[in-house]
Formats: C-alpha cells, sequence, structure tokens
C-alpha cells in the first residue's frame, strides 16, 4: 500500500501543469522584455510548486481566452483571478491572497468635476472586461461604457481622448504612466468600488489540484512570505520608475536648456511675420464667422415666417403698451384684413381688443367671440398670454385666434344628422315592435265572424288577445318613459337603504340557484332619486339574471364603493354569457335587446335616469367570460360642498 501511495505522489509531482497568466497586467503579471511572464501572481505560483514539488508551465493569456480555455481543459489554472458569483458556477476558487478595489484614473483638468462614482453619470467609461466594479455601472443609470480586453488598451482610449475616466487597478494604471512618463497628465482616485478577492482559479471539479494550492498558499500566508513578495514587487517598480523619472528629467533640462537659444533666436526672426499672419488669420475667421451667422439668423427668420404664415392658428404680438409689432397671414385672414396698418378697421379685431381680457389679470384664459360680421355668424376663440425675454423679464403680449366658424357649422350639421338618424331608428323601431302585436290582434278579429261561437276559439281568443293588448300598453308607456322622464327627487340614501329596496331579489335569486355576493361600504351616502336608481339596478340585476341562466355556475356580484370625494361606484358583475363588439355598440340604442320577449327599452331608459340623476355607467364585457356594469353616482356632501354640485335633472 506505501508503495501505491508513493507511486502516486511521484505521478502527480511528475505531471506538468499549465498556468494561465495575464499578458498586461503589470506588476501582477505581464510579459516581461525576455518575452516570458512574470509579476507578482507568478512568482506566488513559483512558490507554490517548490512547497508542492509540482511542475508548472506558465502560458500568457487575455483574461477572457484565459477562461475558455480553463473551461475547455486546455489550461490547469489561473493565477490571479477576481472571485464573482458567475464565475464560481463555472470555476473552483483557491483561499484569496490579495484583495484590492479599482479606481478611477481621470485627466488633472477634469479632476474637480469628479470625486466620486456618482459623477459619472453621463460620462463615457472604459474598463476591462470582468471587472468586479462592471456591476455597479450597470446598475448607475445614464452611463455609456466600453469593455476591452485589457488595461493597458483602456488607457490607450483615454490618452486618445476616445473616453472620459478609466476604471480598473491602481497599481496597474500607475505603472503604464509611469512607464510613458505620463503621470502629471492623469490623477488616480482611490474610491473603494467592489472590492475583490484574487485567488487561483482551477477547472470545475478539480478538487485535488485545488486543495493542493490552498495548502501552499494557506502557508505562504503563515510565513509572510505573500506580504513580503507583493512589498518587493511593489518597491521595485517604484523604484525603477524614480530611476527612469530621473534620468528623463536630466535629459529634458539639457535638451531643454540647448533648445532654448535656438527657439528664442527663431521667436525672434518669425514673430513679426506670426503677429500679421496671426491677425489676418483671426479677421478671416471673424470674417466667416459673421457671414454664417448673418446666413443662419437668416435662415431661421425665413423658417419661422414660414411657420407662421402656415399654421391654422392666427398670431398677433404687442409690445407692453398693447402696440401691435406683428401679424401673421392667417391672422390677417381672420381678421379679414390685407395688411396689419389698419387693423382698427377690423370688426372681429375691435370687438376682441375691447373685451376686458385685455384689462383682466387673466389674460391666458381661452375666450369665444360669437358675432355677426355683415350678415354672416362668425365664431372666434382668442386667448391673449405674456411674452417674456431671454432675461425672464416681460416683454410683451401674444393673442392668439382660431376662426371656429366652420367647424361649428360641420359640427351642427353632424348633429342634425344623428339626430335625424337616431329618429329613423326609433320609428322603425316603434313600427317593428307595435307591428307584432297589431298582426296578432287582426288575426283574432278577421276569425271572430267565423269562429266566434268556438268555444275552444273563445278561450284563446280571452287568453291571448288581452296579452297582445298588454304588450302594445307596455311598449307605449316605456316609450313615454323614454321620451319624457320626470324629474329626480334628489336626497341622501345610503348604500345600505339602496340595497333594501332589492331584497326580494334574494327570492329570486335563489329559485334560479344564483350565487349573489354583496360588497358594500356602508358609511357612503348617495345623493340620487332612490326610486329612478331601484329601477336601474333592477333592470340591470334582472339583465344579470338573464345572462347566467343557461351556465353551470351562476355567480353575480354587486359592488358599492366610493369613487372619489364626488362620486360612489356600483358595480353589477356576473359570470354570464357576455356580448360581443356589436352588441355592446348598439347597447343602449332603443328597441335593441337580445331577450326574445324583450322591448329594447330597458337600458335606454336606464341610461337616461342615471344621466338625469348626475351620474354615468359604462359597461365591459366578454363572450362567455361574463359582463360589467359600472355606474358613478354623486354622494352626498356637506352642506357648502353641496350648493356647488350641479344635477341636469335637479
Amino acid at each position: 500500500m506505501l508503495f501505491c501511495l508513493a507511486t502516486e505522489k511521484a505521478t502527480a509531482e511528475d505531471q506538468l501543469y499549465k498556468i494561465a497568466g495575464q499578458k498586461a497586467f503589470p506588476p501582477f503579471s505581464y510579459v516581461n522584455q525576455e518575452d516570458s511572464l512574470t509579476g507578482i501572481n507568478i512568482e506566488l505560483m513559483e512558490r507554490v510548486a517548490d512547497e508542492t514539488g509540482l511542475t508548472f508551465e506558465f502560458v500568457p493569456m487575455e483574461l477572457k481566452e484565459a477562461e475558455e480555455a480553463l473551461q475547455r481543459g486546455d489550461i490547469d489554472a489561473i493565477a490571479g483571478m477576481t472571485y464573482s458569483l458567475e464565475k464560481d458556477r463555472d470555476f473552483d476558487f483557491s483561499t484569496p491572497y490579495f484583495t484590492m478595489s479599482d479606481s478611477l484614473v481621470i485627466p488633472k483638468d477634469r479632476a474637480d468635476e469628479v470625486s466620486g462614482i456618482e459623477d459619472l453619470r453621463d460620462a463615457h467609461i472604459v474598463l476591462q472586461n470582468e471587472t468586479p466594479g462592471l456591476n455597479t455601472l450597470i446598475n448607475l443609470r445614464n452611463t455609456n461604457f466600453t469593455l476591452v480586453t485589457n488595461q493597458y488598451n483602456g488607457l490607450f482610449m483615454l490618452w486618445n481622448q476616445r473616453a472620459d475616466v478609466l476604471i480598473g487597478n491602481k497599481w496597474t494604471s500607475t505603472f503604464f504612466l509611469n512607464k510613458y512618463n505620463i503621470e502629471d497628465e492623469y490623477v488616480v482616485l482611490d474610491i473603494v468600488l467592489d472590492p475583490a478577492d484574487y485567488a487561483i482559479a482551477v477547472r470545475e471539479g478539480n478538487e485535488p489540484f485545488r486543495t493542493t494550492i490552498d495548502k501552499a498558499i494557506t502557508d505562504l500566508k503563515a510565513t509572510g512570505e505573500i506580504n513580503q513578495l507583493i512589498e518587493k514587487w511593489m518597491k521595485s517598480d517604484n523604484e525603477e520608475v524614480a530611476r527612469l523619472q530621473h534620468f528623463i528629467t536630466l535629459l529634458i533640462i539639457f535638451l531643454a536648456a540647448c533648445a532654448f537659444v535656438l527657439i528664442m533666436i527663431y521667436i525672434w526672426n518669425k514673430r513679426l511675420k506670426v503677429a500679421v499672419d496671426d491677425q489676418t488669420r483671426d479677421l478671416m475667421l471673424l470674417n466667416n464667422d459673421l457671414r454664417q451667422q448673418r446666413q443662419r439668423t437668416a435662415d431661421s427668420n425665413a423658417f419661422k415666417d414660414q411657420i407662421l404664415n402656415n399654421i391654422d392658428t392666427g398670431i398677433v404680438t404687442f409690445d407692453l403698451n398693447f402696440m401691435i409689432t406683428s401679424c401673421n397671414k392667417r391672422a390677417l385672414d381672420i381678421l379679414e384684413l390685407s395688411s396689419t396698418f389698419n387693423l382698427q378697421h377690423s370688426s372681429v379685431f375691435m370687438e376682441i381688443f375691447h373685451d376686458d381680457l385685455f384689462q383682466s389679470e387673466r389674460k391666458n384664459v381661452p375666450r369665444l367671440l360669437d358675432m355677426n360680421n355683415n350678415g354672416k355668424r362668425k365664431i372666434i376663440y382668442y386667448c391673449l398670454n405674456k411674452m417674456y425675454n431671454s432675461l425672464e423679464n416681460q416683454a410683451g403680449y401674444l393673442l392668439t385666434i382660431h376662426d371656429e366658424t366652420e367647424k361649428r357649422e360641420l359640427e351642427q350639421k353632424l348633429i342634425t344628422q344623428e339626430k335625424l338618424h337616431a329618429l329613423g331608428q326609433l320609428v322603425a323601431g316603434v313600427a317593428h315592435e307595435i307591428r307584432n302585436p297589431l298582426t296578432s290582434i287582426k288575426t283574432f278579429v278577421d276569425l271572430i265572424p267565423r269562429k266566434f261561437n268556438q268555444p275552444s276559439f273563445q278561450e284563446m281568443l280571452m287568453k291571448h288577445l288581452p296579452s297582445e293588448v298588454n304588450r302594445l300598453n307596455r311598449i307605449v308607456t316605456d316609450l313615454i318613459d323614454y321620451a319624457r322622464p320626470g324629474p329626480p327627487n334628489v336626497q341622501p340614501c345610503t348604500a345600505k337603504e339602496l340595497i333594501t329596496m332589492l331584497a326580494f331579489l334574494q327570492v329570486t335569486m335563489k329559485d334560479h340557484a344564483i350565487d349573489f355576493e354583496k360588497q358594500l361600504d356602508e358609511t357612503m351616502i348617495f345623493y340620487i332619486d332612490p326610486q329612478q336608481i331601484r329601477q336601474v339596478l333592477l333592470n340591470l340585476l334582472f339583465n344579470s339574471i338573464h345572462a347566467v341562466e343557461n351556465r353551470e355556475k351562476k355567480h353575480i356580484i354587486m359592488l358599492m364603493e366610493r369613487q372619489d370625494s364626488r362620486y360612489g361606484k356600483i358595480e353589477i358583475i356576473d359570470n354570464g354569457k357576455g356580448m360581443n363588439q356589436d352588441e355592446m355598440n348598439h347597447l343602449f340604442e332603443p328597441f335593441f335587446t337580445t331577450k326574445e320577449k324583450g322591448v329594447g327599452l330597458g337600458l335606454t331608459l336606464s341610461y337616461n335616469l342615471i344621466q338625469e340623476n348626475g351620474g354615468d355607467i359604462a359597461v365591459s364585457s366578454i363572450p362567455e367570460k361574463g359582463t360589467t356594469f359600472t355606474i358613478l353616482l354623486p354622494v352626498y356632501q356637506e352642506e357648502g360642498l353641496l350648493n356647488e354640485t350641479e344635477y341636469p335633472g335637479h
């Protein structure tokens, strides 16, 4: 057994593990001048190899490329990968050995504008894909960001002014800024932004390898070697950068001293020519700007004039003393004038000008002018508004005029046509409803001379003739109620009192096996004619009973609740056969009915009674699902408020 364990250990130690490191992530991992990977992460893995006796081969890759390779099994681990819940689903992570938060890198001239992550709204942000701060940016509104494969590419975009700010590792940013000697042009802000743990990522399920790395990292932490490693790299980088900066400073001073004399000579000889060229160029630019500005002004004025002269609204402007400053073509047409200089000759304008609107403080209230102008009716809507300049000071007044004469005439014609159409429908309905009982009566009258002495005929005559006469009487009575409904006797009526009037319906509901549910706000008090609204509710409930009579489960709900401070709501909901859109379009028309023996005036009368009580009714229905009638009625208010409420029939 000991031989087998020794053999397995030897096999594991002889195995070559491929470890991926980022190509451009100094000082953690990057490709040096010898074209090999180096950095904190790489040296850490080398010490892990010394601790465990494993053999590692380091492969430079981009982070995204390394993640895909690890999932395929092309490599065995990724050195220095940030931990997240999403990545934890695909990889196993070792014990973290370093925690770090991203920082902001911004140009120095914008340093005063950015003090935190909230100041990045509306800024173009560049950051490396898989950066821990990405989730924060996604949740930040009005942000525009670009993802790059590594931080060097992000800094390159920032240098070329293709981005406003870089979010990335502070040490990596400082490394590249110092390397290219541009550290004075940018500011690195240490802002805590989604701190992330750095660890070694292995393939999902590779538990033995992860456990081996965990033990080695734990031992290195215990001995303090990881902290020494990090301090060594940071110090080494800083010293190298400092030496490079010192050398560059000396070189710049030497070159500046050599070039100073040449520059002074060049400036002395060219100063006059440059001054003349600058003045000439400035004059040319000013001349071009002036020409472009004049063209823009002319285009703007032409555009404004075209708009004002082609809209259907008349516009007249005045100064603070009500002197006319402009008038568009449509206003002249409405005022029946040929120019703005003789507005006082327009009878329409004189009517408007002498209205108290010009003296009233409520100048922005639309007014209506209905006048007879030389035997022709003219209807004008007009409104006077204040105008302000760019400093928010009042500069004058704006009068808008609309000629509504033709619109009103068309509306009147349409109303007349609708009345004639409704009258035709009413006459046709009356004729149709009366013809049926009259036909039956005429048939009986024609048979009286021949069959009067027959007992069976006499029995049939006595049975059917009165019912047909009663049907005629009911049609005429409903028609009279529809044409001349009585004025409502409005009074306070509680919801409980209103539903008590319908108590006898409980028997009808029970006989038809209907589940009748009532939901009432008993504190609500309507201001209505109780008898008229009772008639409406009876009509609607009988319609619901008829609608559910063929359903297996019959259910009707009556709901009474407050809609707002002025109205209460009554809903009657059933699960009956419902109605299609065509039936709903004709629902409140006289003599329209879906019942075999219905007259078709019930809903029409209900609609009129609700209108007379100052309310409104609406209906929604789905075929084979059910129908809902919604009634809005005034609620009782205090005496002061009650006097202000208007009821069409009261």
